[in-house]
């Protein structure tokens, strides 16, 4: 929590700028620590070690003299339950690490944390990237890949905008005038605008078959200065994979790596006990297409919906652990725990700690949903979860703006309007919640008792923009609340506790940003 923060009970613009200092200082200083932090696991198994700069993958792995090189046998290998896998500080290891359970994954060695990097290789090689025919500017890359959700260049200078036209009758359509036909050459309408087009297979519903693995897209980018490669040194590539796998495993211990360029999610994992994520960092995570949408109903047909979240468990789970993670540029979540509507199956959310988090430029810092089963035998209800002294800031001020859903506001916490059943002890304390384009939260749930409790948090948001508010806290869904002068009484009246502080941010450069092009203007 912030030392000696100035108090106000009124609107006071000045007392804000200086409370924000203060958040710039332990974010730094939090960020730091995570960075820097040292390997400090132990595992009663075999240590095996992995380096990019003296390993062989002829090796047995078993000593620092004698390491593997990349990841093919961290994931083929002898690597099982109670051993750990170490990477060499300082390296970069491409692809992805496909967990095994029991096995912890952390880090050896001097130096910056080991990058595992989901981009399949660096895209700075002028040999790759040729014109597309009756063009200057769009560039087309030798080496077809999965599904790219984002290009960052120069590690994080500047990225990409992914058009995504829909896909209708055999052919790709813009998005929004599904009568006109996608056109690249017309239609990658900015610089840095960039399109993945698959000619593969087609699923069962007429879409690209974008879940097949070996069904690749070619991808285009527009770049008015040049070939892409002579204007940075460094072009990355978030497929569509997660970087760290673990599915539905037991006792999975990630710590102390650099998870970056995952088109899907840093860590993804299924229905699992024992998942623990510590001192790591994620950047430039998702982006990818999640499926193609078939919902005649609302207009839906051939649409593209996207993904992507830095620590992801989707199902039940027990014993989960986020602890200190710098996360930045997530294009949905930063971390979350989550299970769609439907299905009879039961769902049990427990013993779940978000502590010590830096989450920046998400969509959501921190995202949750626990939906209704299609059936009243099935058992679903979240339990003993804490998130406490985290800094999450900026929400929906990241690359994950540029995604074309309306309905998808940004939000620091984001509950939603689902059932969300509680069965006790669902806790945000000591948090600072620091500016969102939108909301600062969105807890909805089926019955009152059912919402999170806010115990001595500090609020930071922009006071009367037209998007920027408090969000909705209650029952169901309800109208947003305005973040105004009114906020503080109108807190009071639903129950809601701001002793840590409200405080009123004026309109700035950073709300002025726009990641994307104007929605009229998109695809």
């Amino acid at each position: 929590m912030l030392e000696n923060r100035i108090k106000t009970n009124g609107i006071d613009f000045d007392a804000t700028a200086e409370v924000i200092k203060e958040i710039d200082v332990l974010a730094d200083k939090l960020k730091k620590e995570i960075l820097e932090s040292e390997t400090n696991v132990t595992v009663s198994g075999k240590c095996y070690y992995v380096s990019e700069a003296n390993g062989n993958d002829d090796n047995d792995g078993l000593s620092e003299a004698s390491p593997w090189k990349t990841l093919k046998n961290v994931n083929e290998g002898p690597v099982t339950y109670h051993d750990g896998v170490f990477f060499e500080r300082g390296g970069t290891y491409r692809g992805m690490i496909k967990c095994r359970a029991g096995v912890t994954y952390s880090a050896y060695g001097k130096g910056a944390k080991p990058r595992i990097c989901g981009s399949p290789e660096n895209g700075a090689d002028a040999s790759k990237w040729t014109l597309m025919e009756g063009t200057t500017n769009i560039w087309v890359y030798e080496t077809k890949m999965q599904d790219v959700g984002l290009i960052v260049f120069n590690e994080g200078e500047c990225h990409s905008v992914k058009r995504i036209p829909s896909y209708v009758n055999g052919r790709y359509v813009k998005r929004y005038q599904r009568d006109v036909e996608f056109d690249i050459k017309r239609d990658l309408a900015y610089d840095l605008d960039h399109f993945c087009k698959q000619d593969g297979k087609l699923n069962p519903d007429g879409f690209p078959d974008i879940n097949d693995p070996e069904n690749l897209a070619t991808v285009y980018l527009r770049c008015d200065k040049g070939n892409p490669s002579e204007v940075f040194s460094s072009i990355e590539f978030s497929t569509r994979h997660n970087v760290v796998a673990v599915g539905g495993w037991f006792h999975v211990h990630v710590d102390n790596l650099a998870i970056v360029y995952g088109g899907n999610h840093g860590v993804g994992a299924g229905t699992c006990t024992g998942l623990h994520v510590t001192n790591c960092y994620f950047g430039w995570i998702g982006g990818a297409i999640q499926f193609y949408a078939n919902r005649p109903d609302t207009n839906g047909h051939g649409q593209v919906v996207r993904f992507g979240n830095a620590i992801e468990i989707y199902g039940g789970c027990d014993d989960y652990i986020c602890d200190h993670n710098y996360i930045y540029q997530a294009y949905d979540a930063g971390m979350t725990h989550q299970l769609s509507a439907g299905g009879e199956n039961d769902c049990r959310q427990k013993n779940i700690r978000y502590t010590n988090n830096l989450v920046e430029y998400c969509t959501y810092s921190l995202e949750y949903f626990l939906g209704q089963p299609s059936s009243i035998l099935g058992v679903r209800f979240q339990q003993n979860i804490l998130v406490k002294d985290n800094i999450f800031r900026y929400a929906g001020f990241g690359f994950g703006e540029q995604r074309p859903e309306y309905d998808c506001p940004a939000a620091h916490v984001k509950g939603w309007d689902h059932f969300n059943p509680l069965d006790e002890n669902y806790v945000y304390e000591g948090n600072i919640f620091d500016r969102s384009r939108n909301m600062m939260i969105h807890c909805g749930a089926g019955k009152k008792q059912w919402l999170p409790k806010f115990r001595n948090n500090i609020f930071v948001q922009y006071l009367g923009t037209e998007e920027s508010t408090l969000g909705r806290y209650a029952q169901n869904r309800t109208e947003l609340i305005p973040y105004d002068e009114n906020v503080r009484k109108v807190c009071d009246d639903m129950d809601f506790n701001t002793e840590g502080g409200l405080y009123f941010a004026e309109k700035d450069h950073l709300y002025e940003l726009r990641e994307f092009t104007p929605k009229n203007e998109r695809d």
